[in-house]
């Protein structure tokens, strides 16, 4: 295993963000994905302030799936601009860990 990522987001509700976490499992882009919430959000856009209730999203996944998760995400997400970040981690506990690499390794080759 290359090691493990977590990619983090936020959706403007609940409902898109649990059809996204359902698609990217079910596509093996993500193991699992935590959804929490409601957050407020507080930011500026376009030079204005906004407070948003938001769905924090935590989507769970390889390394080098990473990239593909958030390609994904973003084709998902209704914003122009959504917050997708990743980080890596390479230290957990080694069953957990390779849980997440079997659940998001790619198919064999047919």
């Amino acid at each position: 295993m290359s090691g493990g990522a977590t990619v983090y987001s936020t959706w403007p509700g609940r409902e898109g963000a649990e059809a996204a976490a359902e698609i990217v499992v079910k596509e093996g882009l993500a193991a699992c994905a935590n959804l929490l919430g409601p957050a407020t959000s507080i930011y500026r856009w376009k030079g204005e302030l906004h407070r948003d209730a938001e769905t924090v999203a935590l989507f769970k996944t390889d390394q080098a799936r990473a990239a593909a998760l958030v390609g994904r995400l973003k084709e998902l997400h209704p914003h122009d601009c959504p917050c997708l970040v990743a980080w890596n981690w390479s230290a957990g506990f080694a069953p957990y860990l390779d849980w997440v690499a079997a659940q998001t390794a790619p198919p064999p080759p047919t």
